[in-house]
């Protein structure tokens, strides 16, 4: 008789796993909100996405005293915190501002140095900034919603990460050539 048991022991047991599996699912669907929707760039080159990995890996747990948050997709190339979201995407295209052959060029554009990176200044349509780290080997975009003030706050918080993760565009190491005289420079917020 015991093995007459068995059978219906297995059912029991596939019933409970196809169960857990399903539950699972269920808490999956209704917890992934908690992350940030951000497309990842295109595909860079090897070496670039080593170091947009590298620079996402040593990202701080919190840029101006908001948590990190998960993204969706999950990529090496991109990191939020905050809600609303302070995003990173790193290895993005040449900003239209830099092409001189877009509509948009602008060869006085602003910048900001803060801690060693010079960050392309561009102001966002629905508000909050964009800022470019365009002196490194791979382009990395910092998008910062108008909460937060003064948005350069995130910038001081990542860019040792910037600068210990990814090459200046020369290949050397080390912070970003000072912007020229008479460029942006904004004086942060104490903390």
């Amino acid at each position: 008789m015991l093995f007459a048991r068995v059978p219906g022991a297995l059912q029991a047991a596939a019933a409970l796993g196809v169960t857990a599996l399903t539950g699972g699912a269920v808490w999956l669907l209704f917890h992934s909100g908690d992350a940030v929707a951000l497309a990842a760039p295109a595909p860079v080159s090897a070496s670039g996405q080593a170091a947009c990995a590298a620079l996402t890996k040593a990202a701080p747990q919190t840029v101006d005293d908001e948590k990190r948050r998960r993204t969706d997709p999950v990529s090496p190339l991109t990191a939020a915190w905050g809600d609303p979201a302070i995003t990173l995407r790193c290895g993005v295209p040449q900003p239209q501002i830099l092409r001189p052959d877009s509509k948009d060029y602008d060869p006085t554009a602003e910048e900001a140095y803060l801690n060693g990176v010079a960050w392309l200044i561009e102001k966002l349509p629905g508000g909050g900034y964009r800022f470019t780290a365009a002196q490194r080997a791979v382009y990395i975009e910092v998008d910062v919603p108008s909460a937060y003030s003064p948005q350069t706050n995130a910038l001081i918080d990542l860019s040792a990460a910037v600068i210990r993760s990814v090459a200046r565009a020369d290949g050397k190491s080390g912070p970003d050539t000072a912007p020229a005289a008479g460029a942006t420079s904004p004086t942060p917020s104490p903390r």
